[in-house]
C-alpha cells in the first residue's frame, strides 16, 4: 500500500480501471466488515481452521487484549505510518458486479464508467506494526496469564491470530466534484445511486462512511495444542 503498490499492470476493467487485489499486495488479510478495536499485539480468533493464507477476508473476535500499552511487556508501542489512499473501485471482487452497474448507467442516459462519476476509497490510511520478535515477546507475556492461556485452549479448534500490524482508514463514498456541478447528470445519478450502493455493499460488505476503521491486518498464527 506504500506508494501505489495496489496498482498493477495486467487485467484491466473497462468499467472501473485496472483491477487488482490489494489484500495480497500489502501482505495483509482483510477484515469483513471493517471494525474498530483491533489492536496490534492482541490475540483474536476467527471461526475457521488456522491458516496463513491472506486471500480470504475474515472476522475476528477477541481472545487476549494486549492494549492499551505494550510497554508492560517490555515492547515499544507501534508508531503510525501514513500510507497512500486505496481506491475500492479497483477491488477484484467488483468485476462481475460492475457490468450490471454499467447497464444501469446506460439505462438513464449516462456514458462512461463508474469511476467517472464516483469515488469509493479508503483515505487517511495509517499502518501500525511491531516486529516479529516484539510480537513473540508480547505473546509469551500474555500466554503466562491464566485467563489468556485458558482462552487459547478453549478456542484451539479455530484459527488463533496475533495481530502484527493493522491498516486503519476512513471509508468515503461520494460523487466526484465535477459531477456535482452538472445538474442534469446529478438527476440521472439519483435514479441509479441506490442500486450502485446496494451492489457495492453486497459485494464488498463495506459501508459508505466510517472513520478509524481497521480494514486489514497482518496475522501471526498462534494456535497451541490442547493439554
Amino acid at each position: 500500500m506504500v506508494g501505489k503498490i495496489w496498482v498493477t499492470a495486467g487485467l484491466c476493467l473497462a468499467l472501473a480501471g485496472c483491477a487488482t487485489s490489494r489484500r495480497l499486495e500489502i501482505g495483509a488479510r482483510e477484515l469483513v466488515p471493517p471494525q474498530r478495536g483491533i489492536y496490534v499485539g492482541s490475540l483474536y480468533y476467527a471461526q475457521e481452521p488456522p491458516t496463513t493464507h491472506l486471500e480470504v477476508p475474515t472476522a475476528l473476535e477477541l481472545l487476549c487484549d494486549a492494549q492499551p500499552d505494550l510497554t508492560i511487556f517490555g515492547v515499544a508501542n507501534p508508531q503510525p505510518e501514513i500510507v497512500a489512499d486505496i481506491n475500492l473501485l479497483y477491488d477484484t471482487r467488483l468485476q462481475a458486479s460492475l457490468s450490471g452497474i454499467q447497464t444501469k448507467l446506460i439505462s438513464v442516459g449516462l456514458s462512461g464508467n463508474v469511476s467517472d462519476y464516483y469515488e469509493y476509497k479508503l483515505t487517511k490510511v495509517t499502518k501500525y506494526t511491531i516486529s516479529e520478535s516484539a510480537a513473540q515477546t508480547v505473546f509469551e507475556g500474555m500466554s503466562q496469564k491464566r485467563a489468556c492461556y485458558r482462552a487459547l485452549q478453549r478456542q484451539a479448534a479455530f484459527g488463533i491470530y496475533q495481530v502484527k500490524a493493522t491498516y486503519v482508514g476512513d471509508i468515503v463514498f461520494q460523487r466526484k466534484q465535477a459531477i456535482g456541478a452538472d445538474g442534469s447528470v446529478a438527476l440521472k445519478l439519483n435514479q441509479v445511486e441506490p442500486a450502485i450502493k446496494a451492489t457495492f455493499s453486497q459485494t464488498l460488505n463495506l459501508g459508505f462512511s466510517g472513520q478509524g476503521l481497521v480494514f486489514s491486518f497482518v496475522p501471526i498464527v498462534r494456535n497451541v495444542p490442547r493439554s
